[in-house]
């Protein structure tokens, strides 16, 4: 099988026409046109369905695409490093939860020991497919439901109750979740997701939000303000808690816990920059934490 044909056909495929991917490669319409023709014969497949409006993918080029592409980059990156005197170079593709601040530390401190590596970070709250969005690791909070990956547990996370100093002045302190879910209160949600209810050990307590949003800054924004009691991880509340802005509630009550791991695909042997990735993590997380 052509080598360089393969490079081209995924050139094609991303591109959506061989016009387009003649302009990106600098490669001939009529050379890319034969070479992909030559890939289809030797493979036996038909690989392209063309049109006037371009070309995609048949069902079988689909699977060849996202098959060779990663091995493509397998050998490239392979081939970076033994071409290299010891740094190693390549792409890391990952994928955070959105407003996970504390992560952007260890990215910029991973990036300065690995400069050669360039990142790519993708933050949503969907949980995406690492096969077919062409993730290495993601980092996912909470509890998982599936088997098809990789766990690398990395730390655990607490969410605290807090409110600014103005706010319990004009309020007085609440001293049980009873008593702080009659408080104005800001709450988490998504589109398709809202869970208002709080439960420490054997109480529960519902509450109704008179804010709410997916985006944790807004919420830290109305804290901070006075607006409102919200319920922050640990980590975004520190620099707020160290400051005075914010007063954590309740704090003698358990805590609510989010584990935190570091996830890869089953099937895809983890490279040398996803091992790296992997272990910095752990590295980093053990000082942060200590």
């Amino acid at each position: 099988m052509d080598f360089n044909a393969t490079k081209l056909f995924i050139s094609v495929v991303q591109a959506g026409s061989f016009s387009a991917a003649s302009e990106r490669t600098g490669v001939p319409i009529s050379t890319l046109s034969r070479k992909i023709n030559d890939l289809e014969q030797a493979l036996q497949v038909q690989l392209l369905e063309r049109s006037r409006q371009g070309v995609k993918p048949t069902y079988k080029g689909q699977q060849f695409f996202e098959q060779s592409r990663q091995g493509l980059e397998l050998l490239e990156e392979a081939q970076k490093n033994v071409q290299s005197a010891h740094n190693l170079q390549g792409k890391l593709r990952i994928s955070v939860p959105p407003d996970f601040s504390l992560w952007w530390d260890l990215l910029t401190a991973f990036q300065q020991r690995y400069p050669d590596i360039k990142i790519f970070c993708h933050s949503s709250e969907r949980v995406i497919d690492l096969f077919e969005d062409g993730i290495d690791v993601a980092l996912r909070m909470g509890d998982l439901h599936t088997e098809d990956v990789i766990a690398k547990p990395v730390m655990t996370v607490k969410a605290l109750f807090v409110a600014s100093p103005e706010l319990l002045a004009n309020r007085g302190t609440p001293q049980t979740l009873a008593e702080l879910a009659r408080f104005p209160v800001t709450g988490w949600e998504s589109l398709n997701y809202g869970f208002f209810e709080w439960g420490t050990g054997p109480e529960k307590v519902k509450y109704e939000p008179f804010f709410s949003s997916n985006n944790v800054q807004g919420l830290c924004h109305y804290a901070v303000s006075g607006m409102g009691v919200s319920q922050l991880l640990d980590f975004l509340a520190k620099p707020y808690l160290e400051s005075g802005l914010l007063v954590e509630l309740l704090p003698d009550l358990p805590k609510q816990t989010l584990p935190l791991h570091l996830v890869y695909a089953r099937h895809k042997h983890p490279s040398a920059i996803v091992m790296a990735y992997l272990d910095f993590c752990s590295e980093w997380v053990a000082r942060y934490t200590s």
